[in-house]
């Protein structure tokens, strides 16, 4: 052993012969080795034979002239050196050519053969990572298989794994506006949907989110003549026109609102009469006493202020409430201008999303924080979470206040993108029953805005 850690650690120019001579072997010295070897195992295979000897334990045997792992002493050891030797045939040679004793056993020794590495999702993660789980987990997560991809989920059905799998459309879809649907019309190349045809269908499709049971939303403005009732009928109109399911809009004025005027009224049954009705069982019953725009939007109006008996109030809310959402899927609230009306504070209680009109006015800003204020300190801070507001222009050309900055302002207190700004429109001002097509094109990309936004919240598990 001191020779080896001579030979490693104090190796120098002048040791340069006694060096080759410990790495060579002498074969004369191992093949006497094996041969007083092999003559010890031919011994002991007699003494185990003799039934007067001992019993000898079985050691393995190797054939005659077998030459035997060198050992670490005997390969280290410094020897002379001998003289040199050849391979020929499998057999070790002196120069004179004549096999060598032991040498006949002797096979060309091979390189071990490497087994491929295994895959790489199988491979276990290096030592360090096994004291740090966070560093444990990253590594799975980088080196294990997707197992939402279509060959995992094959391995068990056939069938799961082809919703996994991408398809292509085979024809992309026209363009329905502006100079790429001309060149269409022209030249039939197709190049597909511009990128405000795409955005479009991005609304729509988040508009369409599921609702969980019957959710409500409740409009709402502090003032008078902020466009409160219109903003109700479009935005319901927008969302019964894309999603094409039940909706209901309800006139929760208690002073008496024209919310059935504005949609366009065919009955004139009341929430009173649907109250008093004892045998409503069916979705045919509810609209008997129900009217329904071009949009497929069905208005519950309130009875008339001139002939109604008391005002509207929460014990009313709360039983039409229980029989309408049996058989809409979204009912909104077309709420009156204070918030200490009773029927004010029962749609408050029950709504999941709300929407805070203001006019593009100084006077109509102030009353829309006011009232965010409102809801913030007496207990509605989840509902302001969810709550869009929405800036009406009510009269033409400029206003006296920077709109670009009122937006700013209230984004402050509501999530981003919830500050809609909706324009000036000459169809709502002519105060007559609204009609969605008639509306302006901003108008009605904006109002759809609106409507995507109120929608984000549908899935959300927080309801109240």
């Amino acid at each position: 052993m001191s020779a080896d850690y001579d030979r490693l650690f104090n190796n120098s120019p002048g040791q340069a012969d006694n060096e080759e001579a410990t790495r060579t072997v002498d074969h004369a010295t191992l093949a006497a080795a094996a041969q007083m070897s092999a003559s010890a195992a031919a011994a002991s295979a007699a003494g185990a034979e003799s039934p007067s000897g001992p019993p000898v334990a079985a050691q393995p045997q190797q054939p005659p002239g077998m030459v035997p792992p060198p050992r670490p002493s005997e390969v280290t050891t410094q020897m002379p050196p001998t003289p040199p030797q050849f391979m020929q045939n499998g057999l070790m040679r002196s120069p004179q050519g004549a096999p060598m004793a032991g040498a006949q056993y002797e096979q060309p020794q091979h390189a071990p053969m490497m087994m491929p590495p295994p895959p790489r999702h199988m491979q276990p993660p290096p030592q360090h990572y096994a004291m740090d789980p966070q560093a444990d987990m990253q590594w799975t997560e980088q080196h294990m298989p997707d197992q939402t991809s279509a060959a995992t989920i094959g391995d068990h059905r056939a069938i799961d794994a082809l919703s996994h799998v991408g398809v292509r459309a085979g024809v992309k879809m026209p363009s329905q506006r502006g100079w790429r649907h001309v060149l269409y019309l022209l030249t039939r190349i197709n190049l597909g949907l511009s990128p405000d045809e795409l955005y479009e269908l991005d609304l729509y499709a988040r508009i369409r989110r599921n609702a969980r049971d019957s959710y409500q939303i409740g409009v709402l403005g502090l003032k008078g003549g902020v466009g409160k009732t219109a903003v109700t009928v479009t935005l319901g109109s927008v969302m019964s026109k894309v999603r094409g399911d039940r909706i209901l809009a309800v006139d929760a004025d208690p002073d008496g609102g024209n919310l059935a005027d504005r949609a366009g009224r065919q009955s004139a049954a009341t929430i009173s009469d649907l109250l008093s009705d004892k045998e409503l069982a069916r979705y045919n019953d509810i609209r008997a006493y129900t009217s329904m725009n071009a949009s497929n939007l069905e208005v519950l109006s309130s009875a008339e202020y001139s002939v109604a008996r008391r005002d509207f109030n929460e014990e009313d809310w709360a039983a039409a409430v229980k029989i309408v959402s049996q058989y809409y899927n979204l009912v909104l609230a077309d709420c009156g201008a204070g918030l200490f009306h009773q029927a004010s504070r029962a749609v408050l209680s029950t709504v999941s999303g709300l929407v805070i009109v203001a006019s593009a006015s100084i006077d109509g800003a102030r009353q829309a924080a006011v009232t965010m204020d409102w809801l913030r300190q007496n207990g509605y801070q989840d509902l302001l979470g969810r709550a869009c507001v929405v800036i009406n222009h009510v009269t033409p050309g400029k206003t006296n206040i920077d709109v670009d900055d009122l937006v700013q302002q209230f984004e402050r207190h509501v999530p981003a993108g919830r500050v809609v700004v909706l324009p000036w429109d000459k169809h709502i001002a002519a105060g007559s029953d609204i009609q969605f097509d008639l509306l302006g094109k901003t108008y009605q990309r904006r109002i759809t805005e609106l409507a995507a936004a109120l929608s984000d919240d549908f899935d959300r598990l927080e309801r109240r």
